[in-house]
């Protein structure tokens, strides 16, 4: 059974212990891979101590090994956008449809406040996951990037 450990702005995080997030996040995101740049970005945007960001990273372990990360970034868009955005949902190759991930959400929809985005594509396999977490489809996107 995995043990979950919550890290928020409050904690005082080594750089170690990041890069170790971020490391097991740019080893297991696979198809869903970004820049290490973004990756490290987000987990330091979660983490951060300044008022108008934060978030915080949600680690599954067993036996002290990381199986996987969930981190989410507060948006400060209260009322008119998801006040949180599910950055990165990593699990490592040998846990997945073991549960760890439907875990990993249902203790993200305990320490959120407010509504919660996820940036998906429908097709997707891991729509699924969020469909039967309670997620439904709200909007297509469009980017315009520059």
């Amino acid at each position: 059974m995995a043990q979950y450990q919550l890290l928020n702005t409050t904690d005082f995080v080594t750089t170690l212990e990041k890069e170790s997030i971020i490391n097991f996040l740019m080893a297991n995101l696979e198809e869903y891979q970004d820049s290490r740049d973004n990756v490290s970005r987000a987990v330091e945007y979660a983490l951060s101590k300044f008022p108008h960001q934060g978030g915080f990273v949600l680690i599954a372990r067993k036996d002290e090994e990381i199986i996987g990360i969930c981190v989410v970034n507060r948006t400060n868009f209260e009322g008119y956008f998801a006040e949180n955005i599910i950055a990165f949902l990593a699990i490592c190759s040998e846990e997945r449809r073991t549960g760890v991930a439907t875990d990993l959400l249902k203790q993200v929809m305990v320490y959120s406040k407010g509504s919660i985005a996820a940036r998906l594509k429908p097709d997707e396999k891991i729509a699924d996951l969020f469909r039967k977490s309670g997620f439904r489809q709200d909007a297509h996107e469009f980017i315009l990037k520059r």
